[in-house]
């Protein structure tokens, strides 16, 4: 009962106007950022990270936040209207979304895009408020060497966070660790890799990094891109949800809620994977298998609920661990060190209105993501066909202006733009961006508990096996490390035996 007192009072503050704008404008940004094709989550908010930081507070998260799940909403629109993923995780809309669109019920699949996001924000919210506090304490136990070890274990899964070549992924993470060293060093005071340069000596803002690894770089990828398709029709009254269609896709609704949330709390699996898993599981327990993909809600349903169910599950270990699952949340970590504030335990100890207004804003927020995106949608699918020699001019003059008034020095600009540029390489190449990312946060991190651990035991490593929680840590982490090389080796070894048996 505490937990709902809390969350009560959190909501009260959620709605003090200053929260309530910034909620009301990473939400509108957010919607804009899904629905143009090549622009994610992880861009918006980077995009948007100097400008909401400049908010203040609760206000600069509740705004992030608002991009976040805004952005998932948003995707749905050109993936049911154009047969066009905003986003990965709409990928699985398109199957049926599009097919409906075709029939001429592109207004019903909208209805039901927005409904089925609405459950899944629900079911993601409960689970969120239920088990931060009790994951919060538990985490309160943990000092410098269990903190080294759970880091290491986040680390670890970038065996899942580089896709299809870990090797790639360990380089890229790798060039975040030095990235994140590069500056005086926190203990010890030497510069270390400025190369003479007094900007560098306060290290790289992880902000400036962000936007141009996430959002220039995506906007860098996608300047080529034009929208070629006819826009299927659709009424502003069509785009309400139908009761008939809530009922028959309750099954579905649940179901991909369920698999959404469970899958978006584990870190490095994402809302795309949360998506895909909950429409096979879907379209398996349904008694018309068939169906699927040829344009039913209930095809619909599953993947979107699943979406943002994900999407505020993914925010558990970042609030009650300190630990970014995935580019979103790792760019979210950076707007709340920004406005002063370590997330981990001590935050619901020391900040506890804090915490508790920011959760009562994401629930205003899944309230009013429904009638703002059932009254923007028109606009938003006109903006599709605006341009990029339009649109992104102005969205970058505002991304310079952001990243300037960060420290007010050009120097945050052009390595804004630099990054901007690595990160086009990255993607050309096939180099996750994502872990390079986890590096920067997390590796300045990691250095410090590791020395501040070493300089408690006066130097004796043994100590990190002698704390059975780190120990139990880095046994999930070698296992982590371990597993996925191992089913390589056991598949490349299936493999010829199949084609002797052939």
């Amino acid at each position: 009962m505490e937990i709902f007192g809390l969350l009560w009072d959190g909501i009260v503050q959620a709605a003090a106007p200053s929260i309530l704008a910034g909620t009301f404008l990473g939400i509108i940004i957010g919607l804009l950022i899904g629905a143009l094709p090549g622009l994610g989550p992880s861009a918006g908010v980077a995009i948007m990270l100097p400008v909401a930081v400049g908010l203040g507070g609760t206000a600069a998260i509740a705004c992030l936040a608002g991009v976040y799940y805004g952005s998932m909403f948003g995707g749905a629109i050109t993936s049911i209207l154009l047969g066009i993923p905003g986003d990965a995780p709409s990928v699985m809309t398109v199957l049926d979304g599009y097919p409906m669109a075709q029939k001429g019920e592109a207004g019903r699949a909208l209805g039901m895009s927005v409904f089925a996001s609405f459950v899944g924000g629900i079911v993601g919210l409960i689970g969120l408020v239920a088990l931060s506090v009790p994951i919060s304490r538990a985490a309160l136990a943990f000092g410098p060497t269990e903190m080294t070890a759970l880091m290491c274990f986040a680390l670890s899964l970038v065996s899942v966070l580089g896709g299809r070549n870990v090797i790639k992924a360990f380089v890229a993470l790798a060039i975040g660790f030095w990235l994140g060293m590069i500056g005086i060093d926190p203990i010890a005071g030497p510069a270390r890799f400025t190369f003479g340069q007094m900007d560098l000596f306060e290290g790289l803002d992880f902000s400036v990094v962000a936007v141009g690894l996430f959002g220039l770089a995506a906007m860098f990828t996608t300047l080529t891109v034009s929208i070629d398709k006819k826009l299927a029709s659709f009424s502003l009254r069509s785009l309400f949800p139908q009761v008939r269609d809530a009922i028959s896709s309750r099954w579905e609704l649940f179901s991909g809620s369920l698999v959404g949330f469970i899958v978006g709390v584990l870190p490095g699996v994402g809302a795309t994977a949360a998506t895909m898993l909950s429409y096979a599981v879907a379209k398996r327990f349904s008694r018309e298998p068939e169906k699927f993909g040829t344009g039913i809600v209930q095809g619909i349903a599953a993947p979107e609920a699943a979406n943002n169910s994900a999407s505020y599950a993914s925010m558990i270990p970042l609030f009650t661990l300190g630990i970014p699952g995935s580019a979103t949340t790792a760019v979210m970590m950076g707007g709340l060190l920004m406005i002063g504030l370590q997330p981990g335990p001590l935050l619901f100890v020391n900040n506890p209105d804090f915490v508790w207004t920011v959760f009562g804003s994401f629930w205003v927020g899944n309230l009013a993501l429904v009638f703002l995106t059932l009254l923007l949608t028109p606009a938003l699918a006109a903006i599709l066909f605006v341009p990029t020699a339009l649109l992104y001019p102005m969205v970058l003059a505002v991304v310079a202006f952001g990243v300037y008034a960060i420290e007010y020095s050009t120097a945050s600009i052009f390595i804004a733009v630099l990054a901007g540029v690595v990160g086009v390489v990255l993607t050309k190449l096939d180099y996750p961006a994502v872990p390079l990312i986890l590096g920067l946060v997390l590796g300045p991190m990691l250095e410090r508990n590791i020395r501040r651990t070493l300089i408690q035991s006066q130097g004796d490593v043994l100590i990190f096996v002698e704390h059975p929680i780190a120990l139990i840590l880095f046994l999930l982490t070698i296992a982590a490390l371990l597993i996925p090389v191992m089913l390589k080796l056991l598949n490349k070894k299936k493999i010829p035996a199949d084609e002797a048996d052939i």
